[in-house]
Formats: structure tokens, sequence, C-alpha cells
């Protein structure tokens, strides 16, 4: 299989490209999904290094918010008109190398048209597009899913099994497929039978006093533990504390807190209104920022604001009372998730 490649612009669709990315993550593997161009070396032409990735792919994921054909830069220029803007230079890296293009839209976006975009990537006006809304995000994406399985060649490279025509297998490429469905049907159902099982637990002592069910939204993408790959495998009984452990261990936030996702691997447990207003600092992180620069160079805050520091290296531009909430939330993000059960805390307090 050929990885899968999400473009997004980090003012724009953070939060969503990180949301995706973990749940992709699921079903391809960590190491077939790319989000952004990393360790380019020092010197290196990064348009070549962009090309060099884009090339290794079967599908680019073109994620397009509200914002995404006016961000603008501190000169106050639009960053799609830039040749050298890093989501111009992937989208058309790719129209030029054929690779398969699809527009995703998210935040109630509508789709670009030809006039509004740069020459070179007229053509994604024309690529039929996917949408993805917060209500509906599991089958947003499983629709989405569906369709890369078979862009990105899943199935071609499974087992050296052979192609005997475009999208039909022989019948040994069957069986794999198969087989794949029945373990990702199996992983589902462990994930719901974990949340049934959290419904039912409760622990006077933890923060979210009502409920200790899992949040919906979004979905925890840490590699299956030990106790849930047996209740996916379906052939074996796995115990509520070892399914609670298993939560633990993941972070799994109660309800009714979700992930904060400051970035995209960003797991603090927090309210839903906060996860919001992270997201809408992200995607106005340009608006605090210094037009001048400053002793901080392009990530000098303007008078009055000052760096976030929801994790280390978070320059996000906030009020004070933000940077505090979300100090005080990294200070109460380990009381919000799955407890452990009680045996094993009574065993670790020994």
């Amino acid at each position: 299989m050929r990885p899968i490649f999400i473009s997004y612009r980090r003012e724009d669709t953070e939060g969503q490209a990180g949301r995706l990315f973990e749940s992709l993550r699921e079903i391809f593997g960590e190491h077939m999904v790319f989000m952004d161009v990393a360790n380019i070396e020092p010197g290196a032409d990064f348009r070549r290094a962009i090309e060099t990735n884009i090339d290794r792919c079967a599908v680019l994921l073109s994620l397009i918010g509200r914002t995404w054909l006016t961000v603008t830069d501190r000169e106050g220029k639009r960053r799609l008109d830039n040749p050298n803007d890093f989501v111009r230079l992937e989208t058309s890296s790719a129209l030029k190398r054929g690779v398969k293009v699809i527009p995703v839209l998210v935040q109630g976006a509508s789709m670009p048209q030809e006039a509004d975009l740069p020459v070179d990537i007229k053509d994604l006006a024309y690529r039929n597009s996917v949408e993805l809304t917060h209500a509906r995000w599991d089958s947003d994406v499983q629709l989405l899913i569906n369709a890369l399985r078979e862009s990105a060649g899943e199935d071609s490279q499974e087992g050296d099994t052979p192609i005997t025509t475009r999208g039909r297998r022989n019948a040994k490429a069957d069986g794999v497929s198969h087989k794949r469905m029945w373990t990702i049907g199996g992983a589902v159902a462990a994930v719901a039978l974990m949340g049934a099982v959290a419904l039912k637990m409760s622990e006077p002592a933890h923060e979210a006093k009502a409920d200790t069910s899992f949040a919906s939204q979004p979905v925890p993408a840490a590699v299956p533990s030990s106790a849930e790959n047996q209740a996916a495998s379906g052939n074996q009984m796995v115990s509520k504390k070892d399914l609670q452990r298993a939560a633990h261990e993941r972070g799994a936030c109660v309800k009714p807190f979700v992930w904060r996702q400051a970035q995209p691997r960003d797991k603090v447990c927090v309210m839903p209104d906060t996860q919001q207003r992270i997201l809408d600092e992200n995607s106005k992180a340009s608006e605090n920022r210094s037009p001048t620069g400053g002793p901080y160079g392009p990530d000098t805050c303007k008078t009055g604001c000052v760096w976030r520091n929801a994790f280390p290296g978070d320059t996000v531009c906030v009020t004070p009372e933000s940077r505090q909430l979300t100090a005080d939330d990294n200070l109460l993000g380990p009381k919000r998730i799955v407890p452990l059960p009680k045996e094993a805390t009574d065993q670790a307090a020994q």
C-alpha cells in the first residue's frame, strides 16, 4: 500500500487535520499517513522535499476550511498567491504527478472556484470532494476510508496477492479482505464494549462525578492494548477491570471531557467549549502576532497577548487569562481520564 498525505493549513484546519490523522492512522497504520513534510535538512531545497514526499503517496487529502482561500501572511498578502506556499506546493506537486487529490471540506466550507485559484492548482476546482462534519464525523470518515482503500491500493499489496482485474481480487485476496474486515469489526465491538462498561462504573473521588463513560469525540488513536486485542479477537473473555485499565492507559477522557487538541496529538482532557476555544485560537493565531515582528521574530505577540504554552513550544498568542486557563487544564487533565480499577490502585499504593 502507498501512503496517504494530508495537506492542511495550520491557521485553517489544524484541529480537524489532527483528528483525521488519528482516525486514518488507526486503520492504515502510523507509517501510512503523513501530515507534514518533517525533518527537512538545513540547506535542503524544501520544494524538492515536498515533491519527493508527494511522489511516494497514492492520495493527497486537501483539507479545506472556511479560511483556506483567504489566510494572509504578515504583510497582508494571500498565502495561496505565494508560489512557495507549502499548501500550494503540495497541491500542485500532486496534480502535476497524477497523484489522486481529494478535497476534504470541513467547517461547512465550500469548494473553491477555478477563478479563485492560482494557475498551477486550478484543476483542484474540478476534483470531486467529500465533506466531514462534526455531528457525523465517524460515519463521514468511514465513507472516506472506503474510498481510500481502493485509491491507496491497500488490497493489491496485501500478502503479494495479485489483482486479476481493476477492483476485483482472486479468492485468496477475498479471504484476506474478509479477515481484515472481521478484525476491524472486532476492534469496533471492543471499543463499544469498553464504552458500555465505563457507563456502569463510577468513582466518587473522580472529578467527573456523574459519569465515567468515554467521550465520543475525538476517538483516541493509541495502539490497542492486549486487553483490547483479546476483545477484538472474539475468542477470549476480557474482564471489566482489564478494559478499564486499557482505557486508562490510552488516556481516554470521561464524560463530559474531550481531548483538547491544541496540537494534533494533544490528549489533555478538557470541556468541549474549551476545545472549541483552543481551536479558535489556533485558527486566529496570526491576528494576535505583532505585524512588525520583535524579539521573538514572527512568533512575537502583539501588546497584551502572551504565548499560550499548552505544550512545550506552543507559541500561539492569546490573552493572559486564556494562558492561565490552559495551565489549569494541564494540571487537572490527568484527573479527567478513566480511573484505574480500585484493585490496581491498591497494588500501586503498596
